[in-house]
């Protein structure tokens, strides 16, 4: 395999530019306001009484869950490296990887997506994997996810539907978020499958830039031949993992069960899968602010105060979401200090 670095079009000189840091001030000022705007509406004095309800057990439990999704999350990626057997000693180096990146998701302003070149960078220069084989098995998780994300929706949506506590406004902004999120996901399983990346590559490189372009055509090139090999070779690894990819999402209704049980206002399964769904497509739509920051906060509590008739409840909610959140971002912390301390492979470019 062409072990030439395939150049994450994320890292690059411009992200700290000074208009790039400016646009992270503005969406940071943004989900403050919101969050803002949130906090002015709920009675903290309630929040703080549901936070107190939880105390050490639920918190562990809380933790425990999404310790569960994280590893369902992992041996998606894995599933992706078709080239390894699945197996413990991967599925732990992988885990930290992940734990690191995600750590940057969460704390930067580029989505889901800016922790992707990092986890690339990380597995070439401590474990000799590529960066296209790298970002080959990104591109097949992130589809999985995605397709997982849109299975996990539409039991959402079909559930809210059915709901009378949600008023119909809601009900319709989730419908067409929820449309335009799958015609999207198909549009990114189309590109991949019909090799239209290619095709507009051959296209390209065909024109006045086409030489200059052809370290990057070359990348597009074994960039879909990999796709289409894992698609066509192993379509039963590429089942799973979205089998796997929706447990994810569904343990994140099983939290919010939890959640819930601990305050004292139990809530059925399938009303927690419907709030999950509101909070995971808002999380979708509002990517560019860092953590979603205000806008989750609001999704949980107009979605649970509609149902349970307490604000007050979604705000708790989220906050244990938030720290469950800080916590995972401290581990992705200190694993990176952890890795970084690791000795680099013998096969990284920039091996001393």
């Amino acid at each position: 395999m062409d072990s030439r670095p395939f150049p994450p079009p994320i890292l690059n000189k411009d992200a700290n530019s000074p208009v790039s840091r400016a646009l992270r001030l503005v969406f940071v000022l943004l989900g403050l306001a919101l969050l803002g705007a949130v906090v002015m509406h709920t009675d903290l004095g309630q929040v703080g009484g549901r936070l107190a309800q939880l105390g050490f057990l639920g918190a562990a439990a809380v933790l425990a869950i999404y310790l569960v999704a994280f590893t369902l999350d992992t041996i998606v990626w894995l599933l992706t490296f078709a080239a390894r057997r699945p197996n413990f000693a991967w599925l732990k180096r992988l885990f930290q990887i992940k734990l690191i990146g995600e750590a940057v998701n969460n704390a930067t302003p580029l989505g889901s997506v800016g922790g992707e070149p990092v986890k690339a960078l990380l597995l070439r220069r401590y474990f000799g994997i590529s960066l296209r084989d790298a970002a080959a098995s990104l591109v097949l998780t992130k589809t999985c996810v995605m397709v997982g994300l849109v299975l996990f929706l539409s039991t959402g949506f079909a559930l809210m539907l059915a709901s009378q506590s949600l008023p119909p406004a809601m009900k319709l902004v989730a419908g067409a978020g929820l449309l335009g999120f799958a015609i999207a996901i198909a549009l990114m399983v189309a590109v991949q499958r019909f090799r239209l990346a290619t095709r507009a590559g051959g296209w390209i490189g065909r024109g006045r830039y086409g030489e200059r372009l052809k370290r990057w055509l070359d990348a597009i090139y074994d960039m879909d031949r990999q796709l289409m090999e894992f698609y066509s070779l192993h379509l039963g690894r590429f089942f799973a993992a979205v089998v796997f990819s929706t447990g994810n999402w569904l343990l994140g209704a099983a939290e919010l069960v939890v959640v819930m049980e601990f305050f004292g206002r139990p809530l059925p399964f399938a009303d927690a899968l419907v709030v999950e769904a509101l909070a995971q497509l808002v999380r979708a739509g509002t990517f560019f602010i860092p953590l979603s920051l205000g806008a989750q906060e609001g999704t949980f509590m107009l979605a649970l105060g509609a149902m349970t008739g307490a604000p007050a409840l979604g705000l708790a909610v989220a906050f244990v979401r938030r720290g469950r959140e800080l916590v995972w971002l401290l581990l992705g912390l200190l694993m990176f200090w952890r890795v970084s301390g690791r000795g680099i492979h013998p096969n990284a470019p920039d091996r001393r």
